[in-house]
């Protein structure tokens, strides 16, 4: 057992958790810069050993940048 492994996977629910309040953050502000790095973040952590949860934020991500712009394009057009 070495010792870099628990550190990897903190830094990889590390990385969730961060790619958690960008998706949140991409439905309301700039989906379209915030919600691809929070995908980002999701599937590198699921490469880093944060397996079904990185997942999971990385496909959020991506469902809240397509929610973010379908909000913002509703918001203009009702202008």
């Amino acid at each position: 057992m070495s010792n870099t492994t628990p550190a990897a996977s903190c830094s990889a629910r590390t990385m969730s958790i961060i790619g958690i309040v960008l998706g949140v953050l991409a439905i309301f502000l700039l989906p379209i810069v915030l919600g691809p790095i929070g995908a980002a973040l999701g599937f590198v952590a699921n490469a880093k050993g944060d397996k079904p949860f990185g997942m999971y934020v990385g496909i959020g991500c991506i469902v809240a940048t397509v929610a973010g712009i379908a909000i913002g394009a509703a918001i203009v057009a009702s202008m």
